[in-house]
């Protein structure tokens, strides 16, 4: 919830609780003058509604108002929104909670070995790590670990659909009572309780398609939500995926901002859309130029506005793949609204960027 609207709230709460009691015991009192006690059915309960639905409004509109002040004071004072960015940046930092990661880090490898054990004679190769740490882009809330598992082209689970079925039910009968089991659209996801904390554990599973070594391309099966759907095959390369933003400290910086940018603000803008558009957007505009932490970010979010805007983004992992298909109509509408919003309040005043990131 961002600042305004835990003002707003709060005025709410507060001027409604307030009048309640008031009303409450106002009744009480004047019930008590005729000797009689307080009961639900003498209650006037549409009177108590009126005036605590009359004065929460108005203590709603005093706390937008007591916002509006203490944000133009707090204006006043010098900012700087690069210097606030990089210290997101910090905060942001998975390495803060070095035990936490350590302890995913260790799930990780157990999960990984366990698997190999189990599939070794099915897989090409080890089981790779993937994912938003491999990549260096994880933040804080919101970092888990993804496992892919390249299975031979000549393999014994025959058809695409029984090679995800079968491996799912193995991982499941693997880690029956040391983790949740979840069944996704392409993977299959363990929820393990650590002692610190809650750790997901993303496990793909796809078939070569002609020699993973040199090519790195898998085929992986596409779940429908409902049993009677049948699902598709989609191509995907792994190298792509891991190796697109290496060497691009820039790029991952501008990404861990939109990461938190968008949590915070509950945007549904899937993670390899959300990825390709910023390395799309510093490519594009000023890639290899030194700018400021806010002109990229600020860039990024017009082009990602722009983006969003159109019918189709190609998929870098596979051409034929309309990353714009992940993200519902709906929802698209909303992080443009949105992003054209804290745009619009942002050249109004620079102060505003911390609003966005809920500070």
């Amino acid at each position: 919830m961002r600042k305004q609207d835990k003002y707003i709230f709060t005025g709410v709460a507060v001027a409604a609780g307030i009048v309640g009691l008031i009303d409450y015991f106002q009744q009480k009192e004047k019930l008590k003058r005729i000797g009689q006690k307080m009961t639900w059915e003498n209650y006037n309960g549409l009177q108590a509604f009126k005036k605590i639905t009359v004065f929460g409004i108005v203590g709603g509109i005093a706390g937008n108002e007591f916002y509006k002040w203490e944000f133009r004071e707090e204006s006043k004072k010098e900012f700087s929104s690069d210097n606030f960015l990089r210290n997101l940046l910090r905060e942001e930092n998975p390495n803060l909670n070095p035990v936490k990661l350590q302890e995913l880090k260790s799930i990780t490898k157990e999960v990984k070995d366990k698997l190999y054990n189990e599939f070794s004679d099915q897989l090409v190769c080890y089981p790779e790590t993937v994912g938003s740490l491999s990549k260096k882009i994880a933040i804080t809330n919101t970092y888990d670990s993804d496992i892919v598992m390249p299975v031979k082209k000549d393999n014994h689970f025959g058809n695409m659909r029984n090679l995800s079925n079968e491996i799912h039910n193995t991982i499941e009968d693997l880690f029956e009572g040391e983790a949740e089991v979840i069944k996704r659209t392409k993977a299959t996801s363990l929820i393990f309780q650590g002692n610190e904390g809650i750790h997901k554990v993303d496990v793909v599973y796809g078939k070569e398609i002609g020699n993973y070594k040199d090519d790195k391309n898998l085929n992986l099966y596409i779940r429908r939500p409902f049993f009677w759907q049948k699902g598709t095959t989609f191509k995907t390369n792994i190298n792509i995926q891991k190796n697109l933003l290496i060497n691009k400290p820039k790029i991952r910086e501008l990404i861990k901002l939109l990461r938190s940018y968008r949590d915070k603000n509950s945007l549904l803008i899937e993670n390899t859309l959300l990825e390709q558009l910023a390395l799309e957007s510093l490519s594009i505009y000023n890639y290899g130029k030194e700018f400021s932490v806010t002109e990229n970010f600020v860039e990024c979010m017009e082009y990602i506005v722009e983006r969003l805007s159109g019918t189709r983004i190609l998929d870098y992992a596979n051409s034929n793949n309309n990353l714009l298909n992940r993200i519902h109509l709906t929802d698209r509408q909303i992080a443009i609204q949105q992003i054209n919003s804290d745009l619009i309040k942002i050249n109004s005043n620079p102060y505003y960027i911390k609003e966005m990131f809920h500070k």
